[in-house]
């Protein structure tokens, strides 16, 4: 307006139709009792009588108005006015003294109204100048778009965006990229989306939830739940914020999805598959590959195709799986990493052999495995299917299928009680291995880095003494690696320093500011790992909360009280079911009448997996809870 431009000129150079550039303007003028035709008009005439017009009051009531209308916030004209130029004032004497650059009058004047100065004054003090620091140090240079990101997801903005790292699973690019996926979500203005998209894509530590199960728990119908979804995606795909930017810029120069050079190796389909592993692992692969893919810059045609072209691909990794395992030297490799990791196995007690294979099945549910939930590979030395759900636990499956020191093994053959967060659980061990020489060997798979959460930490104390009370092994791996990697790893004292000190003055601690607490410190996951083991601190991910270790005398996964000892396995439910007699199977909980009352679902009944926890067969046989009650009161 200064330089003198018209409406369409302004409208021009902002790329926004005449309109917007109106109702742009029109938040300038103050609220009166006179209408105002032409915004335009009126403001160059109040800027030629008066040069020194507080535009930026004007503005700040229009948005007081605006929240008012909505009911977010009640408070007055001057204290938001006030506060808006004392937090940008902050944030500009952070950028000049970090820079070492000091802004002219004219040039401040144009720094103080851009928009990312309003939100990075709502960053936390300490997280926004560890994040400027971070940057300057890096590359000398320090972008207000940069500067935020840096603020919401560390590491963001330096991330190599390398499709080796990712196709290697290197530890640092996984993090970042959950934790972009985290923020993403995050971001998104909607709590509602928040909710849908939290329950389907597995974020805050909880597993990827159908529609059905996201629709019971949310109280609609599971259309309304796609209808959400969907919606949720969208606007997900257009959010102008700086973590949702960066997702979509990593994912589409990641997945090759909007651009296919001759060269491109590989294709759009197969990279989808293995981000969808990286970054959902406990979504389903026709629901992960849309997803990213429209986040990506795909329609939802393309999309849709592209997820069929990725299922395909899976297929035929299988089945070059199936031909390389026939090769002589698989078994002779197998033998060797079953050799390693066998040393590395946590033994208690006199070692017992384990149940007979005939016992033996799968104990978890698996009512969604037609729904493509989990995958299945035809196991050579089991001569039947093996499900499995991610491809890390695959790896290790076909490790016991090749190990010629392995007689046989079976996936998910118990159940387990365990406590966290103040609630019962069960937990299904992924693996049981049974060797040559009679040993039993109970195996939980997770990649290394998460075997510091809490949930999980809680379940590995849990199987632990499960393991302790029968005289077998347990070892948790990613098929290569083991929890002793973190737990021996050497950790730069003043790294530890650093961060004891900042959850002792917090109580819990972001993913920006556990960066902010180290500073210029190099800090890498396996590290802050071990420092989490070692302490005892709880660590949860998606979105990133560290908090230090119980002080009341709690331990973080002990074993629920009420826990019957199991002389014997817990058989599979199908094989359960085929028993006709009276008895239930031996459970791993005795339930209290109330508790049986309290487990009832919406609709009345009781899931799957909780009868299964009890030793309950499915289908549930009649008086199955009658005798429970009477093992109660027998107790």
């Amino acid at each position: 307006m200064r330089e003198g431009l018209g409406l369409s000129e302004l409208a021009e150079r902002h790329g926004r139709t005449t309109g917007g550039i109106r109702a742009r303007l029109a938040r300038f003028v103050p609220e009166s009792g006179e209408a105002v035709d032409d915004p335009l008009d009126w403001l160059r005439d109040r800027l030629a009588t008066e040069p020194g017009y507080a535009w930026r009051e004007a503005r700040a009531d229009w948005r007081l108005r605006r929240e008012r209308r909505r009911g977010r916030r009640r408070t007055t004209t001057e204290q938001l006015a006030a506060a808006t130029v004392d937090l940008t004032a902050e944030v500009l004497a952070d950028w000049e003294h970090v820079t070492g650059h000091v802004l002219r009058p004219e040039r401040r004047e144009i720094f103080l109204a851009r928009q990312v100065v309003h939100e990075l004054a709502a960053q936390a003090v300490a997280v926004r100048r560890a994040a400027a620091r971070r940057l300057w140090r890096d590359g000398e240079t320090l972008l207000l778009d940069h500067w935020l990101l840096e603020c919401v997801c560390p590491g963001a903005v330096r991330l190599d965006v390398s499709w080796p790292l990712v196709a290697e699973r290197d530890v640092e690019t996984v993090l970042v990229l959950r934790e972009l996926v985290a923020a993403a979500v995050g971001e998104t203005p909607a709590e509602r989306d928040q909710e849908v998209l939290s329950r389907r894509l597995g974020l805050d530590d909880q597993p990827a939830q159908t529609l059905e199960k996201a629709a019971e728990a949310l109280g609609v119908s599971r259309e309304r739940v796609r209808q959400l979804q969907t919606r949720a995606i969208q606007r997900l795909a257009v959010t102008d914020t700086p973590a949702a930017r960066k997702l979509r810029q990593v994912l589409a120069e990641l997945s090759c999805v909007t651009r296919v050079p001759a060269e491109a190796q590989p294709s759009a389909a197969e990279r989808l598959l293995d981000l969808s592993d990286v970054l959902l692992p406990s979504v389903a692969l026709r629901q992960a590959v849309p997803l990213l893919a429209r986040i990506a810059g795909a329609d939802k045609v393309r999309a849709d195709n592209l997820a069929a072209e990725a299922s395909t691909v899976r297929v035929l990794r299988h089945e070059t799986a199936r031909r390389e395992a026939a090769r002589q030297g698989r078994a002779e490799r197998a033998a060797r990493r079953w050799a390693a990791l066998a040393g590395e196995v946590n033994w208690s007690g006199e070692p017992e052999p384990a149940p007979p294979r005939a016992e033996l099945g799968v104990l978890r549910e698996d009512e969604n495995a037609d729904r493509g939930r989990f995958g299945v590979w035809h196991c050579p030395k089991l001569d039947r299917d093996v499900s499995y759900e991610s491809e890390t636990e695959l790896s290790v499956i076909q490790l016991l299928s090749f190990a010629p020191q392995i007689a046989y093994y079976q996936e998910q053959p118990f159940a387990i009680s365990y406590e966290y967060a103040g609630r019962l659980r069960t937990y299904y061990p992924d693996l049981l291995a049974a060797t040559e020489d009679g040993r039993c060997v109970l195996i939980e798979v997770k990649p290394v880095f998460e075997m510091a959460m809490a949930v999980n930490v809680a379940k590995y104390r849990a199987a632990v003494e499960f393991c302790r009370n029968r005289g077998w092994g347990f070892v948790a791996t990613d098929g290569y690696r083991t929890r002793r990697v973190i737990e021996d790893r050497t950790v730069d004292p003043r790294l530890e320093a650093r961060l004891t000190a900042a959850l002792e003055a917090q109580g819990e601690l972001t993913w920006p500011q556990v960066r902010a607490a180290v500073d210029a410190l190099p800090l890498d996951a396996l590290g802050l790992c071990s420092l989490i083991l070692k302490h005892g601190w709880r660590w949860q991910s998606r979105p990133y909360r560290l908090r230090p270790a119980l002080r009341s005398g709690g331990h973080l996964g002990r074993p629920p009280e009420r826990v019957v000892s199991l002389p014997t396995p817990v058989p599979a439910p199908d094989r359960l079911a085929s028993q006709a007699g009276p008895e239930l199977a031996v459970a791993c909980v005795v339930p209290s009448p109330e508790e049986i009352e309290g487990a009832r679902t919406p609709a009345g009944g009781w899931t799957r997996e909780q009868l299964a926890a009890w030793g309950v067969p499915w289908p549930p046989p009649k008086g199955w809870k009658e005798r429970l009650i009477a093992r109660w009161d027998a107790g």
